[in-house]
């Protein structure tokens, strides 16, 4: 008898792959999130960090069966599927990326680094199988950039609070401890290149473009979500939110949503676009 072909033994433990990542996450994130949301000394941080942070667990619980069903999507061969399942990805490894940096340290934190490195593993695996040159080309040159537009006024809100400090002084967003905000040092180095980059990308027409412009449209969607989970866990709560800075991401989210229905019409017949294995 003679072994089976690597490419068809890669074929039939892909979706074992996707459905293993998906469920083993859920489980993480419905355990992580209702220990913040009903355990005491989840965060011990101020009032408002407190129920923001309360309010992203609300989120995060609420997206988890769309997580579950894009993975299953994904496993089913649909490319709109895989590509909101790895925008979700994205969302997870953001948000708990800053949960493990930010957060006091809990008796959670196992279940932080274990998001963080199951939707890391999940999201290069995902990006870096899919073949781009199956994917439909359709140069989105506005999409480009309202991206590239996203992503340097955030770097200029972030800047604009950091560079009058250099000389002295500490941000007034600054950690537990002095220690520098997570989500300065996430969007700064990681996020907002990647928006900018993406949104050149897409400008310039590059091959990959619809698959990164797709998952990073995602990615904002789902962080101004989160804005707007916090904005209404503060009005509940007697706290006066941040009006100007929920106004903008409302438009955001009807931009990226719009994007996106249209991009997922388009993308519906692809076929042939994941690759079963890395190295093929």
């Amino acid at each position: 008898m003679t072994a089976a072909p690597a490419s068809t033994a890669a074929s039939r433990l892909r979706p074992l792959w996707t459905d293993l990542a998906t469920w083993s996450l859920a489980g993480v994130l419905v355990a992580a999130t209702l220990y913040g949301l009903l355990s005491e000394r989840a965060y011990r941080l101020d009032r408002a960090l407190q129920l923001e942070s309360m309010a992203q667990d609300v989120l995060t619980l609420a997206i988890v069966p769309v997580f579950v069903w894009a993975g299953h999507r994904s496993r089913t061969g649909s490319l709109p599927g895989h590509l909101l399942w790895l925008g979700l990805l994205g969302y997870i490894a953001y948000t708990y990326l800053v949960y493990a940096f930010g957060v006091p340290h809990n008796s959670a934190f196992l279940l932080y680094v274990a998001a963080v490195t199951l939707s890391l593993a999940a999201l290069i695996d995902g990006v870096a199988r899919i073949d781009v040159r199956r994917v439909p080309l359709d140069r989105h040159v506005r999409t480009g950039w309202f991206l590239i537009v996203v992503g340097l006024a955030f770097a200029g809100l972030w800047l604009s609070d950091i560079v009058p400090t250099i000389g002295g002084g500490l941000p007034g967003t600054i950690g537990v401890g002095e220690l520098p905000y997570p989500v300065y040092v996430l969007d700064l180095a990681i996020a907002l290149p990647a928006i900018i980059a993406t949104g050149a990308a897409l400008v310039r027409g590059h091959v990959a473009a619809p698959v990164l412009g797709a998952v990073v449209l995602v990615k904002v969607l789902t962080l101004g979500l989160a804005i707007w989970a916090m904005a209404i866990a503060l009005l509940l709560n007697d706290h006066q939110p941040n009006w100007p800075v929920a106004g903008l991401f409302a438009v955001m989210i009807a931009v990226c949503a719009a994007i996106l229905w249209r991009g997922h019409r388009h993308l519906t017949a692809a076929s042939g676009w994941l690759r079963p294995t890395l190295w093929q």
